[in-house]
């Protein structure tokens, strides 16, 4: 829950060990990073009103701190760290959930790679 009316889920959602505890006492957290995977059926003021909602509903708590929105179509990942900081990552970029988790990073191609 983003607010008392406003529901968002991203595709995937990092968790703490805190805040997994905190929603098995049905409390409502907001992630630090959160990754939405946009379909070619995806319009873009829906994707861009997914964004400004999550970094809204991080501000009254614990911020959010990172989204990724993977774009399978054109093999981008644009990485926010805010409404207005972005990155666009493609081939052999490398993609990082820094500052909520340093170590995790992965190129652009291995996220497309096809087997």
């Amino acid at each position: 829950m983003l607010s008392g009316i406003q529901m968002r889920r991203p595709d995937i959602a990092y968790l703490t060990n805190e805040q997994i505890q905190l929603t098995k006492k049905n409390q409502d957290v907001i992630p630090e990073f959160v990754i939405i995977i946009v379909s070619e059926t995806d319009l873009f003021y829906e994707v861009e009103d997914k964004i400004t909602d999550y970094f809204k509903a991080g501000a009254g708590g614990v911020p959010l701190k990172v989204i990724w929105n993977i774009v399978p179509e054109h093999k981008l990942v644009y990485i926010y760290t805010s409404r207005k900081t972005v990155r666009i990552c493609s081939d052999n970029d490398i993609c990082s959930a820094d500052p909520v988790l340093p170590d995790f990073t992965i190129a652009v191609n291995d996220i497309f790679t096809e087997e």
